[in-house]
Parts: C-alpha cells; sequence; structure tokens
C-alpha cells in the first residue's frame, strides 16, 4: 500500500500517532487503498480514507461517498450557521470506530467498509458499503431435489439467513450472532425458534460457542468437531444440510440449527442416528414412497456395516450353516485362488473404496463414469485373472453400493471405518467375532450423547411411539401441530 504521510495541521498529537500506527500496520497489505480527500478549501480539513480493493461496491464509493465528501469542501468554503454545521458533522453520515480497538477496525476494514479519518474529528470513522464476492443461491451439490426447492445455501452468511427467514416469517425465529477466531473473525448464526427448542439446549450450545477460544475457524466442519460432546467420536453428532427448508424442518421441531460464514451448509442439532438417515426430499414425497425409503436406508446401512463380516466368517469358520447346494457353487468357484477369503474381501472393499474416492474428486460426469465402467471392467478383470471369486465380489460390491443410501457422508465414512474393524474380528474369531463386533458397536453408538441428548433415541432408550413416527413417515392429515422435538 502507498503510504502517504498525514500533514493536516488541524489534526491532533494522538490521532496522528494511532493513525501513523494503524498505516504502519496494513502497509504490507497491498490490496488496501488510500485515498486523500481535501474538504476544507482554505483551512485544509482533510479526510483520509482507507478500504480494501474488491470488496467494497465501487458504484456507491464514487456515486455516494466521494459526492459527500465534495460537498463538504464547498459548505466548508463558506461560514457555517450552527444547524448546517451540525448537519455537516461526520457522526450524521459514518459510523464512529472506537480508536482503542484497533482489532475491530481491522476486521471492519476487511469485511469490506471505508475506514475513514477526518483530520479536524476524533477517532475513525465507518462508512459500510461492503459488497463482497459471493455467488447465487443455487441447487445443493450435497442433497438433490426432485420436488422440493432448489435454492441452497452459498457461502455468505446474511444470504443463507435470509434463504431461511423468507420460510419463517415469525419473530420467534430467533438469531444470535457470535464470532470465532483471533485472526479469521469468522461470523457464525445460531438459529432457533424461541417457542420451540428448550431453554436449557440454546444455554448449552451458547455456553460452548463462548468457550471457544482459537486462532482462527476454518469451516463448518471444525465446529462441529468442536461443539460435539466428544470431539474423538467416530460418529457424526451434528447433523449437516445445505438446503434452508430442511432447516425450517428442523427448527419447527425444536432443534437449532448453526450457519457459519464460509460455509454452504448448516449444522442442525442436536443429531442422532434416525436423524442422520432422513433426507430433505422426504417432505416433499408421497409418505408410503419416504416410509419405504427409510426402510431401505436402514437395511442399507445394515448390508454396509454388517456384510462383509458376515460372509467372511460364515465361509471360512461356519461353513456348515451354508446350504450345501450354495457351499458347493462358492467351493467350486474358489478352487485355484491364492487369496485367502479375508483377503480377498479386503481387497475387493479397497478397490470399491478407490473407485469412489476417484469419482468425488474427478469432476461429475467424469467421476461417474470411472466409478461405474472401472469398477465393472477391473472387477471382472479381477475374476478373470484369478484374483477372486464372483461371490465374494458380489458381496463387496453390495456393501459398497448399500453405502450410497445413506444421506450424510460423514456416517457413511464412520460405517466404512466400522466395516473394516467387524471383518477383521469376524475373520479372526469367526462368528463369535462377528457378534463381538456387532453388540460393541452397539453399546459404542448407545454410549453416545449429542447436547445430551442420547444418540440412538427413540430406539435406546426406547420410545415405541416416537420411534415408529422416526421410521414411517405419517400423511399430513395425521399429523398433530403439537409443537414437539422428537
Amino acid at each position: 500500500m502507498h503510504k502517504e504521510e498525514p500533514t493536516g495541521d488541524n489534526l491532533r498529537h494522538k490521532e496522528r500517532l494511532i493513525l501513523a500506527k494503524f498505516q504502519e500496520r496494513i502497509k504490507p497489505c497491498n490490496d488496501v487503498m488510500e485515498q486523500t480527500v481535501h474538504i476544507g478549501g482554505s483551512r485544509e480539513h482533510l479526510a483520509y480514507i482507507y478500504y480494501c480493493d474488491g470488496l467494497i461496491d465501487s458504484q456507491m464509493y464514487h456515486l455516494g461517498l466521494l459526492p459527500t465528501l465534495e460537498k463538504w469542501k464547498h459548505d466548508n468554503e463558506a461560514p457555517l450557521s450552527p444547524e448546517r454545521s451540525e448537519e455537516s458533522r461526520p457522526s450524521r453520515i459514518f459510523v464512529p470506530l472506537d480508536p482503542d480497538d484497533p482489532d475491530h477496525i481491522y476486521a471492519r476494514l476487511f469485511a469490506g467498509s471505508v475506514i475513514v479519518v477526518f483530520s479536524d474529528e476524533e477517532g475513525f470513522y465507518e462508512y459500510n458499503i461492503a459488497n463482497q464476492p459471493a455467488r447465487t443461491p443455487e441447487e445443493s451439490s450435497m442433497e438433490l431435489s426432485l420436488k422440493g426447492p432448489r435454492d441452497g445455501f452459498v457461502e455468505q452468511l446474511s444470504v443463507n439467513i435470509a434463504l431461511v427467514r423468507k420460510r419463517l416469517r415469525t419473530p420467534n425465529l430467533h438469531i444470535e450472532y457470535h464470532k470465532i477466531g483471533a485472526d479469521t473473525q469468522t461470523e457464525i448464526a445460531i438459529m432457533h425458534m424461541a417457542d420451540q427448542a428448550p431453554p436449557e439446549l440454546l444455554d448449552e450450545v451458547r455456553r460452548r460457542v463462548r468457550s471457544l477460544h482459537l486462532p482462527s475457524l476454518n469451516g463448518a466442519g471444525e465446529l462441529e468437531e468442536r461443539l460435539s460432546d466428544r470431539p474423538l467420536a467416530l460418529f457424526p453428532l451434528l447433523d449437516y444440510v445445505g438446503r434452508p427448508d430442511y432447516v425450517v424442518q428442523s427448527l419447527m421441531k425444536g432443534r437449532f440449527a448453526i450457519l457459519v460464514d464460509g460455509s454452504p451448509a448448516a449444522l442442525i442439532g442436536p443429531g442422532n442416528l434416525l436423524l442422520l438417515i432422513k433426507s430433505p426430499e422426504d417432505t416433499h414425497l408421497p409418505f408410503y414412497f419416504v416410509s419405504l425409503e427409510r426402510l431401505l436406508r436402514i437395511l442399507g446401512l445394515l448390508l454396509s456395516l454388517f456384510l462383509p463380516g458376515f460372509w467372511v466368517a460364515l465361509s471360512s469358520y461356519n461353513t456348515d450353516q451354508v446350504p450345501f447346494t450354495l457351499l458347493a457353487t462358492v467351493t467350486i468357484s474358489r478352487i485355484g485362488l491364492p487369496l485367502s477369503a479375508t483377503m480377498e474381501m479386503f481387497l475387493m472393499l479397497t478397490l470399491f473404496e478407490v473407485f469412489r474416492e476417484a469419482g468425488v474428486r474427478l469432476p461429475r460426469p467424469v467421476g461417474q463414469t470411472v466409478s461405474v465402467v472401472g469398477g465393472l471392467i477391473i472387477g471382472d478383470a479381477a475374476i478373470r485373472a484369478g484374483m477372486t471369486s464372483p461371490t465374494m465380489l458380489v458381496v463387496a460390491a453390495v456393501s459398497a453400493v448399500s453405502t450410497f443410501t445413506l444421506v450424510n457422508q460423514s456416517l457413511a465414512g464412520s460405517v466404512s471405518l466400522f466395516r473394516v474393524v467387524i471383518l477383521i474380528l469376524s475373520s479372526i474369531l469367526g462368528m463369535f467375532g462377528f457378534f463381538v463386533g456387532m453388540f460393541g458397536l452397539l453399546l459404542y453408538m448407545c454410549s453416545l450423547e449429542s447436547f445430551g441428548q442420547p444418540y440412538m433415541q427413540p430406539i435406546a432408550p426406547l420410545h415405541i411411539k416416537d420411534a415408529i413416527s422416526s421410521l414411517v413417515q405419517k400423511p399430513w392429515m395425521l399429523n398433530s401441530n403439537r409443537r414437539k422435538r422428537p
């Protein structure tokens, strides 16, 4: 930044020191522009203007701020009456900033405000004409919409709040702002319905947010981990979604939502397993179809977790439990294979994970082609090369495809991890190891909590009515208007 030392005679000594320190701090920031405007005619009243290039509305700057200062220049060339003098004071147009809080001044500067210092006035002033780079709301890439709305969250916090506010036109929707990160000054918004969310839940959320003292906040993922009851938990304790209509549904059920500036997703809590298997599209589809889809997601969750370990334990240790015709087919298909059943399954699952990762990283059209065509070609080649049997390939493929039924990708990652753990136990201890892994996983999930709420509710502890309501979508005419969080 080109530095121009202030020379106004009326600039007080203290103000000159503060301004000099301010200029010294932003000197390495070449994107910060400086402009000095004479606003006093013969009396040499100066205005020192600082703004960050690319973060302000240039049209408002040239058509709003500069003409205002030019008008003051003509007014100051002639004696002013007390009324005109009061109208010409900076506080009538600009927002005063505390010079003893330089961090706030820097934060406002890099948020898109114009910082103005007057030679004949004390302190710093802010002229907010921020116009930060942003994209318009479009369909979320995380949850595709069939019948529902197609406006998804973007990276700008104010836009995301507006997308929720236009759907909840009531003062009961409360929004609380917090800033996290000494350097990033990341702004977050906690949203809740005042007449539905439990007060003790909101108090706990505020306590955890205020306890965060970080140099920076890098996104919603980091915030999710830091707000969790157990930061090292292997299951997601908060849900995330990129669609504002689903946030509205969650708020109406007594949950809270956290929006993070710079993140195109909202965190929803408290979370539980049944919440993570729900889709934002469920509300817009017929109840009978949604009920079937939810049951299929639960089936997909169970298959992706337990099918590989169950098949390895059954085919390696408990072959007497396999029907004779199936056992004969499996045995014949394994003739000449150099790898054990466990190693075959590990190899197939690893290949499917590689294809899935490649499909995610590549552009969407190319990624889908690689995932499907690559899996078919390499799977067929592995059978022809004698590296695996058709039965093992089918089991691994069913397990991998079942993972795609899960809506929450963090949950899908957890399932992939525990699938390997159960497979290892099954390959060592057989069916006994399989049941040890299954019940151990169940106990671990029952021990988790999200903001004091059991992770497995309403299954553990069991509430039959709530469990049925969570698993099966009821018709709209049977839904009561009671404001109760399931």
